[in-house]
């Protein structure tokens, strides 16, 4: 129901929509960890968790019906996290922030949550803010968040080539110069389909 009454809210907001449904986001996946220290809490571990992380932003969680309300609640959620002792809490504070601002089309907020959970959290955090940003719904946005979904998605396409990664990287760009001809940016958009060509001879920048 959350989930479906911030997008109904981004509908106005995009100058054209196709149709077909919005699946779902699954939770932050718990990779295996580098380090024990650093391994995410297990389903198991966050049945109480959760209870509490609901009653701590009751009032948060009750304004989400706008984009508005859930950046607030996400905003909300990365404060508190920043001092969280309890490593269950913390964690869902991150997933739970992550999940709203892909909800709300701010992707910038995605970014955000994932790197800040890496610093706690060993999990390949490339890989999940790629997967999350794929699955913002780039027609329902509007130009500005579209240009914000593009440059979060640029940005990850260069940690990814720093990695070593260009598998990560090309589809990264590949985003990002959707999102560029979504938010009505030429130039960038082209600049981003160059970047592919580059990363990827052999692929072809109108495709995914």
């Amino acid at each position: 129901m959350r989930r479906a009454l911030i997008l109904a809210a981004l509908l106005p907001l995009a100058a054209r929509a196709d149709d077909g449904d919005v699946p779902a986001r699954p939770r932050m996946r718990q990779l295996a960890p580098a380090a024990a220290a650093g391994e995410p809490p297990g389903p198991h571990e966050l049945v109480d968790a959760r209870v509490e992380l609901r009653r701590r932003f009751r009032d948060e969680f009750a304004s989400l019906s706008t984009p508005a309300g859930a950046n607030a609640a996400v905003a909300a959620l990365l404060n508190a996290a920043a001092t969280e002792p309890d490593r269950r809490l913390k964690w869902l504070m991150f997933d739970e922030a992550r999940e709203l601002a892909a909800d709300a089309g701010n992707a910038t907020a995605v970014s955000r949550a994932i790197q800040l959970a890496s610093a706690s959290y060993d999990f390949d955090a490339v890989a999940e803010e790629y997967r999350t940003l794929d699955e913002i719904p780039l027609r329902l946005l509007d130009p500005g968040r579209a240009a914000g979904l593009a440059d979060a998605a640029g940005r990850l396409a260069a940690r990814a080539e720093a990695d070593g990664r260009r598998d990560v990287a090309t589809s990264a760009q590949l985003l990002a110069m959707r999102g560029w001809e979504r938010a009505g940016d030429i130039a960038a958009a082209r600049a981003a389909a160059a970047k592919v060509r580059e990363l990827d001879p052999g692929r072809e920048p109108g495709r995914r």
